[in-house]
């Protein structure tokens, strides 16, 4: 697991607090934060990284003290990038976050530090591919929205923020908070936790083996348990490109030996680049069989990892390669096994027909059948009038299925009989590429579909934000068409609800649970690091309708869709799985379909749902169609 931590011969850290104030009042507690933080940093049990890398800025008195120390080793960095800061911070008349020096004064707000100018020191200097910028000061919560420059980023934005792509941001506090120095403590309230968190690890909880490591949202989820159970300010973080989900350090509550851990002697770089891939590409077993425990299939509290397969990566049927499936809708089920329906996304449709196995075991699919969708006078689709098919809901008697298309976009009615189109919903402007009033991204449109158990409700969620909603610390604010109507009849819009998705991530696809609810399937690609995929319980009722909203970039989070994580596939263990790119977790892929299945009646997980999931490979050789069942706990 060495080569899945951040490199600390490439890595460097600065370490900035401010403890004698000339006016302010003094903090001797931020003085001992740099010490603790240092050393649990460059202990080779925690991390490793070599003192001299690690630069301590105590009481800056200038700007440049503050500054350039952080350019410089924003200019040496090539693997992970730290700037910590401790002290007191303000926000000034216009609402921006100033760090103060050891001169600082309140009633003058030139005499601190904006924010904003160590995000563009960063900015302009970083070569590092992780940066990790920690902020221990009171309404530190107020840079989370400059991290990216605004608050809210529309889309129209986002190329002026790619400087910043793969950072991550904890705050000791919200951005209307005062951090906290206790009396008698040895360290502030946040970075005391923080560095407690490093020294001691994190053990497993609730059945889930213990982690070789942490990541920076593993110690998130740790320090803000603590903190809150104690009563102390809540800390906030923001998340771009998914560097929360990578390795971070060791996790010291792993039964292994501190000295299992310690990292071999430096190697050149080529040959380290080549055992990063090689990791990546391999099975990931060894924790499992070093401990002497068996490898568990929990992935959570409340799922585990039934099994997964690739039998139908890039096979052929009927002289069709089968690649691209996007969407998958179940059609029976029974004690012999699942059928279902999956749904190419290419611009010539076609409905495979699936059986996947036995329920509660390991999925085995095989292909039973292929069906061509045409248009309403029988003619196939493609060329200039192609297709995407994105989603898929199979209505009450099994006859049709509706068809939610990117192209367009369009949502329609398909005979499963002949695969002719038998009846067109409608799509609000907005909604659309193809009109003066559209505002839709192409090829981000429709993206997810689901039926009420009733077929009187039909929910359509788009992949990305209209361009007048935009973008909330990192997470895209979209919107989910509701449609009313009757089973097999017309259906009419009836609103607009508001539905944020995770930091990096995208909305893929909808399962209906009953009452309601729903699962949400949310999914994200990042360069050099992989795949992410996490399902999550929602309820899509009793919320406000945002068809009135012009734009999402203010719409009050009470609005939004809650969700409760339901399971985070990276978490799952590997269980034997390949991957032909790098990925955190060799079982990932680009999930983009999703059937919930019904209650198990036997095995080690009987009374829980069976949840079905499957790749889309995009016609892809680095990609692989895999099909995954898993055990989950939904009522």
């Amino acid at each position: 697991m060495t080569e899945a931590l951040p490199d600390p011969g490439a890595s460097a850290a600065v370490l900035i607090g401010v403890a004698a104030y000339k006016t302010m009042p003094k903090l001797p507690t931020v003085a001992r934060n740099l010490t603790r933080l240092k050393e649990a940093l460059t202990d080779r049990a925690i991390w490793g990284l070599p003192a001299d890398k690690c630069v301590v800025v105590l009481d800056p008195s200038s700007p440049d003290d503050l500054i350039d120390p952080v350019v410089q080793a924003a200019r040496s960095a090539r693997d992970t990038l730290i700037v910590y800061y401790a002290g007191h911070g303000f926000v000034d008349p216009l609402g921006a976050l100033r760090l103060t020096m050891i001169g600082s004064m309140e009633e003058l707000p030139h005499k601190a530090v904006l924010y904003s100018e160590l995000r563009e020191a960063l900015r302009q200097h970083n070569r590092a591919r992780r940066r990790v910028i920690i902020l221990d000061c009171c309404y530190s919560g107020r840079a989370l929205g400059d991290m990216d420059a605004q608050t809210r980023t529309p889309l129209r934005t986002v190329a002026d923020v790619k400087g910043m792509a793969g950072s991550y941001l904890l705050t000791s506090a919200a951005s209307n908070v005062r951090a906290l120095a206790p009396r008698g403590e040895e360290c502030t309230a946040f970075t005391g936790e923080f560095v407690r968190v490093l020294r001691e690890g994190i053990p497993g909880r609730e059945g889930q083996p213990i982690r070789p490591y942490l990541t920076l949202d593993a110690i998130y989820r740790e320090v803000r348990g603590s903190l809150e159970h104690r009563g102390r300010p809540t800390p906030r973080q923001q998340d771009n490109n998914q560097v929360g989900q990578l390795p971070f350090v060791r996790n010291l509550a792993h039964p292994l030996p501190p000295d299992r851990f310690l990292p071999p002697p430096p190697r050149p770089r080529w040959q380290r680049r080549t055992a990063f891939v090689l990791a990546a590409l391999a099975p990931v077993a060894v924790l499992a069989a070093d401990s002497g425990r068996p490898p568990s299939d929990v992935c959570s509290a409340r799922a585990s990892l039934i099994g997964f397969s690739d039998r139908l990566d890039k096979v052929t049927f009927q002289g069709r390669r089968l690649v691209g499936l996007s969407a998958l809708a179940l059609t029976s089920e029974g004690p012999t096994g699942a059928t279902a329906l999956s749904l190419t996304d290419n611009s010539s449709p076609v409905l495979y027909r699936l059986s996947l196995g036995p329920p509660g075991k390991s999925p085995k699919p095989e292909i039973a059948g292929a069906t061509a969708l045409v248009r309403r006078d029988g003619r196939p689709y493609g060329g200039e009038q192609g297709f995407d098919g994105e989603a898929i809901a199979v209505e009450e008697g099994g006859r049709t299925v509706l068809v939610a298309s990117e192209h367009a976009p369009s949502i329609g009615r398909y005979s499963l009989a002949t695969g002719e189109l038998l009846y067109e919903l409608p799509v609000p402007e907005p909604f659309r590429t193809d009109s003066p009033g559209g505002d839709a991204q192409r090829g981000a449109i429709f993206e997810s579909l689901a039926l009420s158990p009733d077929g009187r409700r039909l929910y359509v969620g788009l992949e990305q934000p209209l361009g007048r909603d935009g973008t909330y610390r990192g997470g895209n604010r979209i919107r989910i068409l509701r449609y009313t109507g009757e089973p097999g009849g017309a259906y009419r819009v009836d609103g607009q609800l508001a539905y944020q998705t995770d930091s990096g991530l995208r909305l893929a696809e909808f399962a209906p649970i009953g009452d309601g609810r729903f699962l949400a399937l949310e999914r994200g690609y990042t360069e050099g690091q992989g795949n992410s995929i996490r399902v999550y319980e929602v309820s899509l009722t009793g919320l406000k309708d945002v068809s009135g909203e012009r734009s999402l970039e203010r719409t009050p989070a009470s609005a939004f869709v809650v969700k409760r994580e339901l399971v985070d596939l990276g978490d799952c263990p590997p269980s034997g799985a390949r991957a032909r790119q790098p990925q955190v977790n060799p079982l990932l892929d680009n999930a983009e379909g999703m059937a919930l299945g019904r209650p198990l009646t036997e095995g080690p997980h009987q009374g829980r749902r069976v949840l079905y999931l499957v790749t889309d490979d995009n016609d892809n050789p680095e990609q692989i169609t895999r099909f995954y069942t898993l055990a989950v706990d939904v009522s």
